[in-house]
């Protein structure tokens, strides 16, 4: 009983997570503006190259969505979220 309910709730939390990553990757104006903004305030020293590589992925993401590729736009998206998080 304990591990079908540890299970359960093993498996929810992955599907919330999934769910919030799947989020963070919308190709929209609005998304755009808000990571660019974060990449834009990134003022640490030690993680220029991190901002200047989710700069570029935001780039690449606004003319996917411009050229109507909205999975090409979601991964440039995707990519730049990862870029800020690096360490």
């Amino acid at each position: 009983m304990i591990r079908t309910t540890i299970a359960a709730a093993a498996i929810a939390l992955a599907s919330t997570a999934s769910a919030f990553a799947a989020g963070m990757a919308t190709c929209d104006e609005a998304s755009m503006m808000k990571t660019e903004e974060m990449a834009k305030g990134m003022t640490d020293p030690m993680k220029k190259d991190q901002m200047m590589m989710a700069t570029q992925e935001i780039d690449s993401a606004k003319m996917a969505m411009k050229a109507g590729k909205m999975d090409e736009c979601s991964t440039h998206m995707d990519n730049a979220m990862k870029a800020m998080e690096t360490k």
